[in-house]
């Protein structure tokens, strides 16, 4: 009994209301229909055998189901809703970014390694975009976490709205986020960073949190590194060392403009 009495605690402590109300309702549903189940055949039983007290048995066939099956019922369903929910929820933690909601680092990677795969056996191009912000920490340093944080999730939202749906995008690392492009060649991927770029200029930051420094008129800008299938080939590896490069190269040469430099691979 004691055992039972922990079992009911620790699963009240776990459920929310919303699992509670969905338990309780799967119970009563299942409850009316094992008590009708119970008239049916306690009806064909009095039948067969002519049973004179049959308003007895009828009371009998419906009481038991309704003393017996609720409290079980209730406890498990109760149970396998509050597991159903943080399963979901751990799924979620595995493969988001706790601080943008996009793909995280793990997840994407093996999404583009699926996209991959799927391309060599249906042959068509994918293209990535590896995006950095300018100056992330620089950012950091003068106007602080929150700032940084804000324009991290203003920057990952603005791209979020214009890609397509079959797109595969994440946060990278740190500053740096990953835009997957299935069916997309290099110079249409050359263009949509292009766009991305003049896009994401228009980002202002604002409303910084007490104690920290106003950041007025500061524009968020990116530079991106484009690389394709096309020239690198189907293997992950050299597909992100190629957007690397030409990302690196951007970065060296200062440039703070739409233009994609294109690898030299």
């Amino acid at each position: 009994m004691s055992k039972l009495f922990h079992v009911v605690a620790s699963s009240a402590r776990q459920t929310s209301r919303h699992d509670r109300a969905t338990a309780l309702k799967g119970t009563l549903l299942i409850t009316l229909s094992a008590v009708l189940l119970s008239l049916i055949l306690t009806s064909i039983a009095i039948l067969v055998v002519g049973e004179r007290d049959w308003l007895s048995a009828l009371i009998l066939a419906t009481v038991l189901p309704l003393m017996l099956l609720p409290p079980p019922l209730y406890l498990v369903a109760s149970r396998l809703m509050s597991l159903d929910r943080q399963n979901h929820q751990l799924q979620q933690l595995a493969r988001e970014d706790h601080l943008t909601g996009l793909f995280n680092r793990p997840h994407l990677l093996s999404m583009l390694e699926r996209e991959l795969a799927l391309s060599q056996r249906h042959n068509y191009t994918v293209s990535i975009l590896l995006l950095e912000i300018n100056d992330f920490t620089q950012l950091l340093d003068e106007y602080g976490r929150h700032t940084g944080e804000k324009a991290l999730r203003l920057f990952a939202d603005c791209i979020r709205e214009k890609i397509r749906e079959s797109d595969l995008f994440g946060r990278f690392d740190g500053a740096q986020f990953l835009l997957v492009l299935p069916h997309t060649n290099y110079d249409d991927a050359a263009r949509m960073g292009e766009g991305l770029r003049a896009l994401t200029a228009g980002i202002r930051l604002s409303n910084p949190q007490p104690g920290e420094a106003q950041p007025e008129n500061v524009r968020i800008s990116a530079k991106i590194g484009v690389a394709s299938t096309e020239n690198s080939g189907r293997n992950i590896n050299p597909l992100l060392n190629e957007a690397d490069y030409a990302l690196y190269q951007n970065r060296n040469e200062g440039r703070d403009r739409s233009e994609v430099p294109k690898s030299n691979l």
